[in-house]
C-alpha cells in the first residue's frame, strides 16, 4: 500500500531532539525521535510528512526545525504563520492536489492565539482563516484533503464539536478529512458524498523505554491505512485497512473477525443517534471516575469538580507569592477545545 503509492504521507508526531537546546522543566514530558526516523520513513516509500500535531514542539524552535531540514520539502502543515497554514500541492498525472494539516490547541506550538502571528507554529483548526483557505484552495486543485489532528483521546467516538467541524471542512470544499490524535481508531462515515474518518489510530507510536515498553491502552497498537485513489474519470474511492503493531517490531495487516466488529460498531455510533448519545453519555459519566483521561482526571468527574474549582482559585491566589505554578491541568483543559467542550457536556447533565 504505501510504496504502491503515488503519495504516501504520515503523521511524523515527534520531533528530532536537538543537541545544543537546554530546555526549563515542564509538567509535561518531552518526547523526541531518533535521528535516522527520516530517512527510514522514506526507505519504507512515505513522501509526504504532516507537521500539525501537539508534539510537534516538544523540544521548541530547535527541535521542530532540526525536523524540519530532515524531512525537507515533504514536511507541511508548520512553520511561520503564512507556512503553517498553506496549503501543500502536489502534482500526479495532470492533476493538481492539495492537502492542508491542522491542529488543536496544544500546550505549545499552535497559533492559537488571534493576535499574536510570530515565531513558528502549527496551523490552529478554529482558526477562521482555516475557512477561507479551504474555499481558496478549492480553486486551485483538483482534489483537497484535510489532515486535522484534534479529538480526545482513548474514546471509541468522535465528540459532536469535532464531528461539525470535521464536516465543515467538506461543506466548505475538502474532498476528504482524515484525522488523528486519539490514540485509537473511530469511525468513519461519508458525508454528502465525501469520506470522512475521525481518527486512524496509531500507526507505529512506541516509547523511549525500548521494544519491552507496552502502553496500557486497549487499542494503542491499533491502527488504520487509508488508501484512496483517483482514477481516470477524476472519480475517488477508498480503502481501510486494518494495522497492528506487533512488539515495537512489525507492522502487519490485522483481518481479524474482532477488529472488523469494532470497525463496524464505530462506524454505527455515526448513524445511529440513539446509540451515539448513548455513548456520549458514558463517556462523559465516567470518563473522570475511570481515569480514562489524565488530564481530566481530578479536574473532570462531579464529585471531584468542586475541589477543583477550589483548586484552581487557590493557584490563582498562589500566584500572587510565586512566579511559577506547575500544575496546568485546569489551563490545559479551559484551551482545549474538545476537552472543554466535553466538561460543558457533563456540566449540562450534572447541573440541574
Amino acid at each position: 500500500m504505501i510504496t504502491g503509492s503515488d503519495f504516501a504521507i504520515v503523521n511524523f508526531e515527534v520531533p528530532l531532539r536537538p543537541s545544543d537546546v537546554s530546555l526549563p522543566w515542564q509538567h509535561v514530558r518531552r518526547f523526541y525521535q531518533s535521528d535516522d526516523v527520516p530517512q527510514f520513513l522514506k526507505g519504507l516509500g512515505f513522501n509526504l510528512f504532516q507537521q500539525a500535531n501537539n508534539h510537534a514542539f516538544d523540544w521548541a524552535n530547535e527541535g521542530f526545525l532540526k525536523t524540519k531540514q530532515a524531512l525537507g520539502d515533504a514536511a507541511f502543515g508548520a512553520g511561520t504563520y503564512d507556512e503553517a497554514y498553506q496549503v501543500k500541492i502536489v502534482e500526479c498525472n495532470g492533476l493538481k492536489i492539495g492537502f492542508m494539516a491542522l491542529c488543536y490547541a496544544a500546550y505549545t506550538g499552535v497559533f492559537k492565539d488571534p493576535l499574536n502571528h510570530d515565531g513558528f507554529g502549527c496551523a490552529y483548526i478554529n482558526d477562521l482563516r482555516v475557512n477561507h483557505d479551504i474555499i481558496d484552495a478549492r480553486k486551485k486543485v483538483d482534489f483537497l484533503f484535510v489532515l486535522p489532528h484534534d479529538g480526545i483521546e482513548y474514546v471509541d467516538i468522535p465528540m459532536p464539536e469535532v464531528i461539525a467541524r470535521y464536516r465543515d471542512f467538506i461543506d466548505y470544499g475538502a474532498d476528504a478529512v482524515i484525522g488523528g490524535h486519539p490514540h485509537c481508531p473511530q469511525g468513519w462515515e461519508v458525508y454528502k458524498g465525501k469520506p470522512i474518518f475521525y481518527s486512524l489510530g496509531n500507526f507505529l507510536f512506541n516509547s523511549m523505554e525500548g521494544y519491552d515498553f507496552r502502553a496500557k491502552r486497549p487499542h494503542w497498537y491499533e491502527g488504520l491505512c487509508v488508501s484512496m485513489t483517483i482514477d481516470d474519470d477524476k472519480r475517488m474511492s477508498y480503502e481501510v485497512v486494518n494495522t497492528r503493531n506487533v512488539d515495537n517490531r512489525a507492522i502487519v495487516i490485522d483481518n481479524d473477525s474482532v477488529r472488523q466488529e469494532y470497525n463496524v460498531t464505530n462506524c454505527q455510533y455515526l448513524t445511529d443517534k440513539s446509540a451515539y448519545e448513548k455513548c456520549l453519555r458514558k463517556i462523559c459519566d465516567t470518563l473522570g471516575m475511570e481515569q480514562e483521561l489524565f488530564i481530566l482526571d481530578r479536574v473532570f468527574h462531579r464529585r471531584s469538580f468542586k475541589p477543583a474549582i477550589k483548586r484552581f482559585i487557590n493557584l490563582l491566589k498562589l500566584r500572587k507569592t510565586k512566579s511559577h505554578i506547575d500544575d496546568r491541568d485546569m489551563l490545559y483543559l479551559l484551551i482545549n477545545d474538545a476537552r472543554r467542550s466535553v466538561l460543558e457536556r457533563t456540566l449540562r447533565r450534572i447541573i440541574v
